[in-house]
C-alpha cells in the first residue's frame, strides 16, 4: 500500500463526515436560521447527536474492521499502563474542560438540547459510541495510521499526520483543535508503548465520562 493510499484512507472518514454534516445542516428549515438562529442551532445539534452520531459509529466500525487485519500491533497490558491510562484520561478531561469554557452557549442551552434528543440516541451515545470510538478510532489512526506511515516517513511526522486526520474527523472547528492535541498525546503514547490496549481503555473511559451527560444531565 502506497503513501498516498494510506493518507487517503486516514482522511476518508473526515470527508464522509463532512458530507454528512452538510446533509444534516440541510435538514434544518432555512427560515429558522433567519428568524431564530439560537433555535436553529439547537435543532442542528439534536440532529447531529442523533443521526450524525449514528453515521459516525457506522464509519468507525466499517473502517476499523477493514483495517484491523492490516495492523500488526500488540494489545497487551503491563503494570505501568495504569499510570499511562490515567494520564491520558486526565489530559483529555482537562482539554475538554478548557473547550467547554470557551463555548458560545451556556449549560442551560446545552441541557435544552439534551432534552430534545430522542431516547434511542441518548442511549446510543452513552452505551455504544464510547466503545466504537475507543476501539476502532485507535485501530484506524494509531494502529493502522502510524504503523503504515512510518514506512515512508519519520515517527514524528507519522504522529502529526494521524493527529490532523483524527482531529478533522470530529468536524467542529473548536472541538477539532482540542482533539488534535489528544491525537498527538495518544500518538506519542503509542510509539512509546506499541500497544493499543491502554489507549483503547483510556479512550473508552474518557468518552464514557463525557457521554454520560446524555443520560445523567
Amino acid at each position: 500500500m502506497g503513501r498516498r493510499t494510506i493518507i487517503a484512507i486516514l482522511f476518508a472518514p473526515f470527508m464522509l463526515n463532512l458530507i454528512a454534516s452538510f446533509l444534516i445542516y440541510s435538514m434544518v428549515p432555512h427560515n429558522i436560521w433567519s428568524l431564530n438562529p439560537e433555535e436553529a442551532m439547537k435543532e442542528l445539534y439534536v440532529l447531529i447527536w442523533s443521526y450524525q452520531s449514528l453515521f459516525m459509529i457506522a464509519i468507525q466500525v466499517s473502517f476499523g474492521l477493514a483495517l484491523f487485519t492490516r495492523t500488526r500491533v500488540a494489545y497487551d497490558l503491563r503494570r505501568g499502563d495504569v499510570l499511562l491510562i490515567a494520564s491520558l484520561v486526565l489530559l483529555a478531561e482537562l482539554l475538554f474542560f478548557m473547550e467547554n469554557a470557551i463555548q458560545p452557549y451556556g449549560y442551560e442551552w446545552f441541557l435544552d438540547v439534551i432534552r430534545r434528543i430522542p431516547a434511542w440516541a441518548k442511549y446510543m451515545n452513552f452505551l455504544v459510541a464510547p466503545f466504537t470510538a475507543g476501539i476502532f478510532e485507535e485501530i484506524i489512526w494509531r494502529g493502522f495510521g502510524i504503523e503504515s506511515l512510518e514506512r515512508f516517513t519519520s515517527e514524528r511526522k507519522a504522529v502529526l499526520v494521524q493527529a490532523i486526520a483524527f482531529a478533522l474527523w470530529h468536524i467542529s472547528p473548536i472541538h477539532a483543535i482540542f482533539v488534535f492535541f489528544i491525537g498527538l498525546a495518544y500518538g506519542f503514547a503509542f510509539v512509546k508503548r506499541r500497544s493499543l490496549a491502554p489507549l483503547i481503555i483510556a479512550h473508552v473511559l474518557t468518552d464514557l465520562m463525557g457521554f454520560s451527560v446524555f443520560i445523567f444531565a
